[in-house]
């Protein structure tokens, strides 16, 4: 009887593969249909769902068991005579289960199918009822392209692979491969083809005439490029000293301003107490009472190292005596607000080169290493320091250049004019010495001044702060190593 099985928990397995349990509420033999309730739905990969009804046809029943029985059978119905019915304890084997005949009457009948039309509608609404969720949950974020970028340090990261890096510069692919520039800046009115031939440009001749000639008459006319071996500075006890280009040194100043916003002023007043240091060491060498001392200024960083170098000397018993290469009406802050300390210290500034007289040592502060002579637009400023560095050049006295003679390029070591240019005798290195220091016919002597770069902004550009020889001094002596 099919009521036998009204309030029997089964567990239900479809061909869909979806799992039920729940308990039987009702049986309709006319369409094999099993009604459902308090329903469990087992869907594969998801946690349960829950539903107060679920109806099942009979063809989608591939598995029917029997959990339990209810405490107390259900109330006799009306007597029916059905067919031996094939669901019992045990799982549904064929595909779809026979008919269940029942004897009731036609009204009886119609009242039972339209409980199970509202329970297909029910049912239908049940199992879409997803359509109507909200949707918006299941929006990912939308993917931060620059934020995830910022993440990425991209200078730190290149940064510290070149710490990790014990490869020697001069040992570099690149460095090999590298040829040596022999490009010269010229000014407007000089003609770029009157460069003097060397042996990268020479004329060899017509090389048609080449098949005329035996291989060793053209081989001894012929000059061969030969690898220029790069040229190392060490102190006077042998340490390596790392060598930085102009863009270098930009960029590890940059780094030590974002860590302090006054590092540019303790960067400049350190510059000029060590120049002041190396220049009060040269002039003992002297044994001169009272010595003097010329200053040429440009109007630049440069410059106001060399004004606070001026306004040091002054204190130590020098007769200081400063040059400004410009306009006295066109100089920039940190110029001017040096030029009055040193004025307001004793020290004599003036504007005319006509108006310099002799002294024991020159000190070059014009250009140095931010600013190149053909950079220079102002006609005055321009010519202002072509005579400054003439006079320079045409005096006894030795020059002292501040971190780069002027008229000479930081980073190749080649003159940005022909005659314009600065011949020291002895060259000071502000934090590190550059790349354009090539030979002594360059530079002069060298020595390297501290000005308070930490560790950690040289290691951020790629150079290990650990291998400047500082030691316990603040300036120290370096020579070119040619072996």
């Amino acid at each position: 009887m099919a009521e036998a099985f009204l309030g029997l928990k089964v567990s239900v397995l479809l061909h869909s593969g979806i799992k039920l349990e729940g308990v039987v509420s009702q049986l309709e033999p006319s369409n094999q249909q099993m009604t459902l309730k308090d329903v469990t739905l087992f869907f594969f990969g998801q946690p349960p769902h829950r539903t107060p009804i679920y109806g099942v046809v009979g063809k989608d029943i591939k598995d029917l068991q029997v959990i339990n029985t209810p405490s107390t059978p259900p109330p006799p119905s009306h007597p029916t005579t059905i067919q031996p019915s094939p669901l019992d304890h045990h799982v549904l084997e064929q595909d779809p289960p026979p008919k269940v005949t029942p004897v009731k009457s036609v009204s009886k009948t119609r009242k039972l199918k339209q409980p199970s039309r509202n329970n297909n509608n029910n049912n239908r609404k049940t199992m879409d009822g997803w359509a109507g969720e909200d949707v918006n949950i299941f929006i990912k974020e939308e993917f931060d392209f620059q934020k995830n970028l910022d993440m990425f340090d991209k200078a730190k990261v290149f940064a510290e692979i070149r710490e990790a890096d014990d490869t020697a510069p001069e040992e570099l692919l690149v460095t090999l491969n590298r040829l040596p520039q022999k490009k010269v800046n010229l000014l407007p009115t000089e003609n770029v083809l009157e460069i003097e031939p060397t042996v990268y440009n020479q004329d060899f001749g017509d090389e048609s005439d080449n098949d005329s000639q035996t291989p060793d008459e053209y081989s001894k006319r012929r000059v061969f490029k030969q690898p220029i071996k790069p040229i190392s500075i060490v102190t006077t006890a042998g340490v390596l000293c790392p060598v930085v280009s102009p863009l270098q040194m930009a960029h590890v100043e940059h780094e030590c301003t974002k860590a302090s916003s006054g590092f540019e002023e303790l960067a400049i007043e350190n510059s000029g107490r060590g120049s002041a240091l190396l220049i009060l060491q040269l002039l003992n060498q002297t044994d001169t009472v009272s010595p003097s001392v010329i200053i040429l200024v440009g109007n630049n960083k440069s410059g106001a190292i060399g004004l606070v170098a001026a306004t040091h000397l002054i204190n130590h018993g020098c007769l200081v005596t400063v040059c400004i290469t410009t306009h006295q009406d066109n100089l920039c802050t940190a110029i001017a607000k040096y030029e009055l300390l040193a004025r307001r210290c004793g020290v004599v500034t003036m504007y005319s080169i006509q108006d310099l007289g002799e002294s024991d040592i020159i000190v070059d502060a014009i250009l140095g290493v931010d600013d190149k002579l053909i950079d220079v637009q102002d006609q005055y400023t321009f010519e202002t320091v072509c005579r400054a560095i003439d006079w320079a050049n045409q005096q006894p006295k030795p020059t002292l250049s501040i971190d780069f003679p002027s008229g000479v390029d930081a980073s190749t070591g080649v003159p940005h004019h022909s005659e314009h240019m600065i011949h020291p005798k002895w060259t000071i290195c502000l934090g590190a010495p550059k790349s354009g220091c090539k030979s002594e016919q360059v530079t002069g002597e060298l020595y390297l001044v501290d000005i308070g770069i930490p560790r950690l902004c040289w290691k951020r550009v790629g150079i290990k702060g650990n291998t400047i020889p500082w030691g316990a001094d603040f300036l120290v002596a370096l020579e070119y190593d040619t072996t």
